[in-house]
């Protein structure tokens, strides 16, 4: 990882120079078109959603940009160790190298953490988490208990430690468990309002900063300042502060309505279409002329990729009767399935078995486990005939093997079942009819983006209230029915490729990106915000002082001076 990390710092230590060559007396930027040169590109990203843009980076790396991928922390704002940065998955590390290795121009290495040290660190903490809970305060998010109690428990829980101040924390925590009992439009807005400014007011981080002044990238990207509490924000930041243009791209199709608060507006915001473009004036309060829609440069693979093997190849290979179709039921992530999905599959493949249509009770049932809940089916056995879980491995589509695993298991199929997981949008792609059964355990109806695929809202999923229903629409949908594919195809072009259902997203996405390298920067702070940031200051002084007598008192109790200090009860 080091190594790799100080490889773009020569790399890009090159392009700084010809771009000191290319500015003009007064240190300004020359205004060579993006599109004509070589840019420098800091590109942010969480270890886990490299993969969703492994089609991107090679398309900027062949237009001759040089990429540095810096990995955020994984955990945001917990305590480390000084210079602690975890290392990639073992996936995720195989797959960077690969792309490295196919594209010299992309190197990577780890994002700096905010040193423990600044004292702004836990009011820039505190207020983004309650701007968090703001967020998900709206009456939109009545009903979404699932969404709300994360972001409660993300925050809340954290806000209850003693890593702040005592008066600043027993307010946060007061305000915070407020945002998160009820919902509330006014309080939401004024709430977020306030958060806004003092966002701006918070300053950089000198850490932040020296390493993007270092790296002198054109532009940078990031992808994850939705998740909670966020310190891919510090990034952007510090790219305003040093003049550089930055953007955000959206990185999955529920990133605006799952997760946190998009707490600073970059130069540009990148998503997929205009359902994405209304959430983020609506939802994010992000202007208009600041968005721009690429396509879901994700999935352009989808559009191209052949099998591997045969239907009864593939069947035979998992033991399953080679005359009769199967059913692929595609599961979701333990957020959405709650850890229990195992217990509906196998009532599910109960009421297909004594189904009254009888091609529903011969049919073959392939379960894929999610990726990140393959937990749930160890040791499970669903004991029914033609009916498997496959693959019984925590895999993930990264490997060549396992992306042609996924897709032959997509393609074969005569029709797919899932609850709410981006997978259903990938068969929509490859024409097959997709179902859903809505399940009051798992409430898939209370998340915002599970509207996306609804077919009366647009959508192409077919919905059923309760089982009987359910069987009933999936006897339907293994006939041919014009009509069903006009739903697919009509959703895959205007959310999954906008630009038309013949051009691929991420040339588009990353002539975005070009172009976002020849947009002004404008860095001001007004009078309000300056007095605002010295009014901070007196509680970065608080969180100071408090964290040196922490330290003190640790240090005593280590030696059996003082009692352990007892913990406060979880409201």
């Amino acid at each position: 990882m080091r190594q790799r990390y100080h490889s773009a710092r020569s790399v890009l230590a090159d392009r700084t120079d010809r771009a000191v060559s290319e500015s003009g007396e007064d240190g300004s930027r020359s205004v060579t078109p993006s599109q004509s040169r070589g840019l420098r590109i800091l590109f942010v990203v969480q270890r886990g959603t490299l993969l969703r843009f492994a089609l991107l980076l090679p398309a900027l790396a062949e237009r001759g940009h040089d990429v540095h991928i810096a990995f955020a922390p994984g955990r945001d704002w917990k305590k480390s160790k000084a210079g602690e940065s975890t290392p990639p998955s073992p996936r995720v590390l195989s797959l960077v190298e690969d792309l490295s290795s196919r594209f010299p121009q992309l190197t990577h290495g780890p994002a700096p953490r905010v040193d423990e040290t600044d004292g702004w660190r836990q009011v820039a903490w505190m207020v983004r988490g309650i701007a968090d809970l703001a967020h998900s305060a709206h009456p939109r998010y009545t009903g979404a208990d699932v969404l709300r109690r994360r972001a409660k428990k993300r925050i809340l829980q954290r806000l209850r430690q003693d890593d702040f101040e005592p008066m600043a924390r027993r307010l946060a925590l007061k305000l915070g468990r407020r945002l998160s009992s009820r919902t509330s439009v006014g309080l939401s807005r004024s709430v977020l309002r306030i958060a806004a400014r003092l966002e701006d007011a918070i300053p950089t981080s000198s850490e932040v900063d020296r390493y993007v002044r270092e790296l002198a990238p054109d532009i940078v990207v990031a992808t994850g300042p939705f998740r909670h509490v966020s310190s891919e924000v510090e990034l952007l930041k510090s790219a305003r502060r040093l003049g550089i243009p930055s953007g955000v791209f959206v990185a999955s199709w529920d990133n605006l309505t799952n997760k946190g608060w998009l707490k600073f507006t970059p130069e540009r915001v990148f998503v997929w279409n205009e359902v994405q473009v209304q959430d983020a004036v609506e939802m994010h309060r992000i202007p208009r002329e600041r968005l721009v829609t690429t396509g879901a440069h994700v999935f352009d693979e989808w559009f191209e990729r052949r099998p591997t093997r045969s239907r009864e190849e593939f069947l035979t290979e998992l033991g399953l009767d080679t005359t009769q179709p199967y059913l692929l039921y595609l599961c979701s992530s333990n957020a959405v399935s709650l850890r229990s999905e195992f217990k509906f599959v196998g009532r599910w493949i109960e009421a297909l078995r004594s189904s009254s249509d009888e091609r529903l009770r011969r049919m073959n049932v392939v379960v894929r486990p999610h990726p990140n809940a393959i937990g749930q089916w160890e040791g499970v056995e669903l004991g029914l005939e033609n009916a498997v879980v496959w693959p019984l491995q925590a895999t993930h589509p990264v490997a060549a093997q396992a992306r042609a695993d996924f897709f032959d298991t997509l393609y074969h199929s005569s029709a797919v079942v899932g609850i709410n997981t981006t997978a259903m949008i990938e068969a929509a792609i490859l024409g097959k009819s997709v179902l859903t059964v809505l399940v009051p355990e798992f409430r898939q109806e209370t998340t915002l983006h599970f509207h996306y695929l609804v077919a009366e809202n647009g959508g192409f999923a077919h919905v059923g209230e309760d089982l009987d229903e359910h069987l009933e629409q999936l006897g339907r949908m293994l006939d041919e029915d014009p009509a069903d594919a006009e739903l697919r195809r009509r959703f895959v072009e205007s959310f999954v490729r906008p630009g038309g259902l013949d051009r691929p997203a991420a040339p588009i996405a990353a002539s975005a990106i070009e172009e976002l390298a020849d947009m002004p920067v404008q860095s001001t702070m007004g009078l309000g915000t300056r007095l605002l940031r010295l009014a901070l200051s007196l509680e970065v002084g608080l969180n100071t002082a408090y964290s040196s007598y922490r330290g003190l008192r640790g240090r005593k109790r280590r030696a059996g001076k003082l009692a352990p200090e007892p913990r406060e009860t979880p409201g």
